[in-house]
């Protein structure tokens, strides 16, 4: 079975430390993950004035405003250059841009997809800016209707068709609840996103703690996931809490593979390989009830039925009975076709 595409998330939570950012691209590498994915915003875009430059205490370590805990994080040029040199030939490197200005900051790192967070999947103007650098695109779908979806879409397609682009585009069921409660989880969804777009690969980004919801949402032909990671879930940042650590990410992805290993399809045409133990050690065959003596025509009372499996079939009970034997057998003999006159 085609193996599916694991995002190791890594977002925010290098916490605007390179170091801790390639902490984490080790993990990912080490858990078997295809990917790692960054963030990137311009902290100027991200909210209005009043909003950036407003107290702000939820991590006093870096900053008094909300600007300035959002531009602790944010790293720089050099550092985003330094760590996709240090992916290449290791794992994908994927971003995304949050706005116009950080689509351009990541124009010349060669990033292998641009991923769009649900929460700009109406921002019309980045949709077509991302589409115009031909570059495979996977959309997140949280918080949308099939309205706007499908504009998302439509623009998308219309773009990459218009500046001749021939990258896929890959759309994430996704819940914009952190974490989700598995009773939220709406699996069922992913198979309705492949029914209403037919033409795309769909996949599921995750916010989820539990392992088993990557192997269902696998079983639902999700080809690509998304899952936040952390060295450590007591951190200090925003998605720290909710992120896997090192042994949950083991876990998702071995879930997933595990899965798909399951669903390899092969055909009844009799036993396989794999069970030809049983086959030979448990099925049962056609063995002699009582004593039975060369010329004696055989009945019903004479037959039974045992492990292992080196005699006629039980299937052909009926076919033998009324013939005679070759000859003399004992009780609790397996009785084969060479036994018995035709």
């Amino acid at each position: 079975m085609e193996r599916a595409y694991y995002i190791a998330e890594i977002g925010l939570n290098h916490n605007g430390d390179v170091k801790l950012a390639k902490q984490l691209i080790d993990m990912a590498i080490e858990c078997g993950a295809n990917a790692v994915k960054f963030q990137k915003r311009c902290v100027e875009q991200m909210a209005t004035k009043d909003v950036l430059d407003m107290p702000y205490d939820k991590f006093p370590e870096w900053g008094k405003t909300y600007r300035e805990v959002r531009e602790h994080l944010e790293l720089s040029k050099s550092e985003y250059v330094y760590l996709r040199n240090y992916c290449k030939d290791k794992i994908d490197f994927i971003v995304t841009p949050f706005d116009l200005q950080s689509l351009e900051f990541i124009e010349d790192l060669n990033v292998n997809a641009i991923k769009i967070a649900s929460h700009s999947l109406t921002d019309i103007p980045l949709l077509e800016a991302i589409a115009k650098k031909k570059k495979t695109i996977i959309l997140s779908t949280g918080m949308s209707s099939w309205h706007d979806i499908d504009i998302a879409v439509s623009i998308l397609d219309n773009t990459l068709e218009r500046v001749g682009s021939d990258h896929p585009l890959v759309l994430l069921h996704c819940v914009s609840n952190y974490p989700t409660n598995s009773k939220y989880a709406n699996l069922r969804m992913i198979m309705k996103i492949k029914m209403r777009y037919t033409n795309y690969v769909v996949g599921l980004s995750d916010h989820n703690n539990s392992i088993v919801i990557p192997a269902v949402a696998r079983s639902f032909d999700a080809m690509v996931f998304e899952r936040h990671i952390t060295l450590d879930k007591s951190m200090i940042g925003y998605d720290h809490s909710f992120s896997l650590n090192k042994k949950e990410l083991k876990d998702v992805i071995r879930g997933i593979r595990e899965t798909e290993d399951a669903l390899d399809y092969y055909d009844k045409t009799g036993p396989q390989p794999w069970e030809m133990d049983a086959f030979k050690n448990y099925r049962r065959s056609i063995v002699s009830a009582k004593d039975i003596k060369k010329g004696t025509t055989i009945t019903k009372n004479m037959l039974t039925t045992k492990a292992p499996n080196i005699g006629l079939s039980p299937v052909s009970m009926y076919s033998i009975i009324g013939k005679k034997m070759k000859v003399n057998i004992k009780k609790d003999t397996h009785i084969t076709g060479d036994m018995i006159y035709d």
